[in-house]
């Protein structure tokens, strides 16, 4: 079997698609049963997209599952297109699915006046504000198995950092693991709003752990990395906690500390304005700032 428009088999039955709106990678794991799509792009015109694309494929199976790597609108608005798929993800996503969507598409509806650009375009933005959410079916908190027939996919949750409810998705016997946004091979990673700077190196810590130095990394944007790529970005994301830490231990107001260049810092001071919010509050909360799952 072999890919098809934007799908590229990059293992026995697993296959990688990359959409050019925000660079979104979407997953597809084929069984002798059944098939599993990881993420579903920012709109349902866009989620049936992905439907179309995969039924050119000819899979011969159907696509009973659907497992979303975290909240963020650009990997979960195009679920309602998958409408016989169980919708999969961690429970923090559940929780907070609703609120999130009205704040994303709050974020999307501030953009629509700077019109196209060569990630997306205006249309884009109003697919993204004219989708109608669909909340996760089936939610886990540590680990869950996907049954596919012949084979059998692993969902884990291993602490926060993009957001709260990152999870690992993998596919043992094809060494194979999704890591959402966890990992970005386009761009720095987003340390958002709504990220954990302070737990995000020790949460790929976890994941490091567990997947193997052999694994195939596919990440939420960009082409597919090796678990070396992930070390360095891991080590990275340290690197920008052990400066808030370090700042913040220091008394340093936060407006100031948003503004000192350091040479530790691996990103630019601009990318990093969110992850010295979040991490002062993470840091004013708790001594070390790690939350331990």
């Amino acid at each position: 079997m072999r890919g098809a428009g934007p799908f590229v088999e990059v293992a026995d039955g697993v296959f990688h698609g990359r959409y050019r709106q925000w660079d979104v990678g979407v997953g597809l794991v084929v069984g002798s049963e059944a098939a599993l799509v990881v993420d579903t792009r920012a709109s349902e015109v866009q989620g049936r997209e992905v439907v179309e694309d995969i039924r050119r494929m000819g899979l011969g199976v159907p696509v009973t599952t659907v497992v979303c790597t975290h909240v963020h609108f650009d990997h979960t608005f195009g679920n309602r297109a998958f409408a016989e798929a169980t919708i999969h993800a961690h429970q923090r996503v559940l929780e907070t699915y609703e609120s999130d969507a009205e704040r994303l598409k709050a974020v999307v509806r501030a953009e629509t006046e700077v019109g196209p650009d060569e990630s997306y375009s205006a249309q884009d933005l109003k697919d993204v504000l004219a989708a109608v959410p669909r909340r996760p079916d089936l939610t886990f908190s540590t680990t869950k198995q996907v049954d596919l027939g012949d084979r059998a996919v692993e969902l884990a949750f291993a602490g926060r950092g993009h957001t709260d409810g990152d999870i690992r998705i993998a596919v043992p016997d094809a060494g194979v693991v999704f890591l959402g946004d966890l990992v970005e091979e386009s761009a720095p990673p987003s340390l958002g709003t709504d990220s954990w700077p302070l737990d995000w190196a020790v949460t790929l810590d976890r994941h490091l752990a567990a997947i193997g130095s052999d694994a195939l990394v596919l990440p939420g944007h960009g082409r597919p990395v090796d678990a070396a790529f992930v070390r360095r970005q891991r080590d990275r994301l340290a690197a920008v906690a052990a400066v808030i830490r370090d700042r913040h231990a220091a008394g340093i107001p936060l407006v100031q500390a948003r503004q000192e260049p350091d040479g530790r810092l691996p990103y630019p001071l601009g990318w990093l304005a969110s992850a010295f919010t979040r991490g002062y509050a993470q840091a004013g909360e708790r001594a070390d700032g790690e939350y331990r799952p």
